[in-house]
């Protein structure tokens, strides 16, 4: 069973790899935004904390290594799926295929967040 003291530290893994992402590195993942990309960590975050047994060192009841490498590889990913276009590009993009791309990226972000949300139900409340 998760405690409250875990999900505080997978919120404060969260929000250190998210700001170090979103300011240090300026990538704000697919969706451009730091609270999206916060809250696509945490949920990561916590499902893994939710399903995996810890590996590493636990100190305070928490695997803080674990969480953290997770956090990171998936920061990664999520950076990595952002796109580097130069912005002479967009004048040339048709407005309907930029909103067929922004609906299409909206109904991946809220598919994901019900995904893992759902997920983490089925292993805490059954």
């Amino acid at each position: 069973m998760i405690t409250a003291l875990e999900v505080l530290a997978v919120i404060l893994i969260a929000l250190v790899v998210g700001s170090l992402f979103y300011y240090g590195f300026r990538r704000r993942g697919p969706w451009g935004s730091y609270w999206t990309f916060i809250l696509v960590v945490f949920l990561i975050l916590l499902l893994f904390d939710v399903y995996t047994e810890p590996m590493g060192p636990i100190y305070y009841g928490i695997p803080w290594i674990d969480l953290i490498i997770i956090g990171l590889l998936f920061a990664f990913l999520l950076a990595a799926s952002g796109s580097r276009y130069p912005r002479h590009r967009d004048a040339e993009t048709d407005p309907a295929e930029k909103s067929r791309d922004a609906v299409a990226i909206g109904f991946f972000f809220w598919g994901l967040v019900i995904f893992f949300l759902i997920a983490i139900s089925f292993r805490l409340f059954l």
